[in-house]
């Protein structure tokens, strides 16, 4: 409205302007007519004359005219004030010179002209014509355009706050249901949704929210699962373990042999409990953020192998057949601690879930960006419903399986949590009876973290 209220201002100030030269272009064409009327006539040295030439004039328009002679003496004065005076003013003595000049005083209220009276024949200036006409019509008619110009800015001032407002409560209104739904969440109602109707980028900010509320409900539903899987796997052992002492405490005299097994039995269930601690605070310092990775340059090929030494004898068992390809020599920036027991942990689950006399095949490859490691073998597999669960904490295909190759469902979630942590990535695929094949890739370089974020 600002702009507008400066630009209507200048835009007056042109048009008074332009009023005035108009107005005084028509004066001087009037004072010229006069001016040859006299000379045409010869009465510029009839006082009689003039007035009677002047009476007979539309004089409506004009304040005052002024008829002087040659030597500047008012032959003529509409008002009757300084007829027969002298006037050596100095626009007068210009105008016996042959300037005409023109003056506008708006505080005067007037417009002047002055003009000579020129005969072209002689050559000489036989006198010269004032005009005065008031400046009130312009005044009055930009005031009155003014007055019209401004209703119509106050109008659209009222009609611009009204649709502001109405148009700011829609937009707003979208995002005072954001707050309330923000508020209620914050309260600890996690499964509210928003419904917001508006344009594409308002309809973007409601879906992206309720995206992020179902991501809180997994969260906590897993957070909720994770706490209720704990509690089960730390009272597992532990209620074993009280049945079995229980039943030595009702059978005083039995027989050392079963006090040899049920010992037997209590020893198994605590290294169990142990097995699960373990785990537990593996994860839990992979998941603290300020955990560092004790980075250096690895051999994977001589990793690989090592790990697989190690769990030959466990393969022996199953007779297992474990094949290991490497099409070249890849050296990685990685923390061999973690990576190990990553690669550990896949080996030892395909060794668990594979088939008697079965096989497992590990191959390593490079490009120049990243280490592929792939993992296969021909066990019992895993369904299609579960490739997505299982990385989750203490998640088991099948639980019953499960306890007979006495996992705790965390080895799976420690891999990725290592692997996530070195900024690559773990796949799975896998059909029932057909095997499993897991895939892990890994930057050769460690990546700048100032990147990543």
């Amino acid at each position: 409205m600002i702009p507008l209220i400066l630009l209507t201002n200048l835009l007056f100030n042109t048009l008074e302007n332009y009023y005035v030269k108009e107005k005084t272009k028509s004066i001087f064409r009037q004072a010229n007519i006069i001016s040859t009327d006299l000379l045409v006539r010869g009465l510029m040295n009839e006082s009689t004359g003039i007035n009677e030439y002047v009476k007979g004039i539309n004089s409506q328009d004009y304040e005052r005219i002024i008829i002087l002679d040659s030597r500047s003496t008012v032959t003529y004065d509409s008002n009757e004030i300084d007829t027969g005076k002298s006037y050596a003013t100095e626009e007068v003595i210009a105008a016996l010179k042959g300037q005409s000049k023109s003056y506008t005083k708006k505080n005067e209220n007037i417009v002047r002209v002055i003009t000579p009276i020129k005969d072209e024949k002689k050559d000489q200036i036989d006198g010269a014509i004032i005009l005065i006409s008031s400046y009130e019509d312009i005044d009055n008619s930009i005031k009155s355009q003014k007055s019209i110009a401004f209703l119509i800015i106050f109008i659209l001032l009222i009609l611009i706050l009204l649709l502001s407002y109405y148009f700011s409560g829609l937009i707003t209104k979208p995002f005072k249901k954001l707050l309330i739904t923000i508020n209620k969440i914050t309260d600890g109602n996690i499964d509210e949704k928003i419904d917001i109707k508006g344009n594409y980028e308002i309809e973007e900010i409601g879906t992206a929210f309720n995206h992020m509320t179902d991501k809180l409900q997994q969260i906590d539903e897993s957070r909720k699962q994770f706490v209720a899987n704990v509690s089960h796997e730390l009272k597992t052992p532990l209620s074993s373990v009280k049945v079995l002492a229980d039943s030595l405490l009702i059978q005083p005299d039995a027989p050392k042999e079963l006090y040899q097994e049920f010992f037997e039995d209590i020893n198994a269930e605590i290294q169990r409990e142990t097995t699960i601690i373990n785990d537990l605070l593996t994860l839990v310092t992979l998941d603290k953020n300020e955990n560092e990775l004790n980075i250096s340059e690895t051999n994977l090929n001589l990793l690989i192998e090592s790990i697989l030494k190690r769990l030959k004898p466990l393969a022996d068992i199953k007779g297992i057949e474990m094949i290991f390809e490497s099409y070249r020599e890849v050296i990685a920036e990685i923390d061999d601690t973690k990576i190990s027991l990553a690669l550990t942990n896949l080996i030892e689950n395909a060794i668990k879930y594979n088939k008697e006399n079965g096989w497992i095949k590990v191959k390593l490859n490079s490009n120049h960006k990243n280490a592929h490691i792939v993992i296969m073998d021909s066990g019992i597999g895993i369904p299609k419903e579960s490739i997505d669960k299982i990385f989750q904490r203490f998640y088991r295909v099948d639980k019953t399986r499960s306890r007979e190759t006495g996992g705790t469902g965390l080895g799976l979630s420690i891999t990725h949590q290592a692997i996530l942590m070195h900024q690559g990535y773990i796949r799975c695929n896998s059909k029932i009876n057909s095997g499993t094949t897991f895939e892990v890739s890994l930057p050769l370089k460690r990546p700048i973290l100032e990147n990543i974020k």
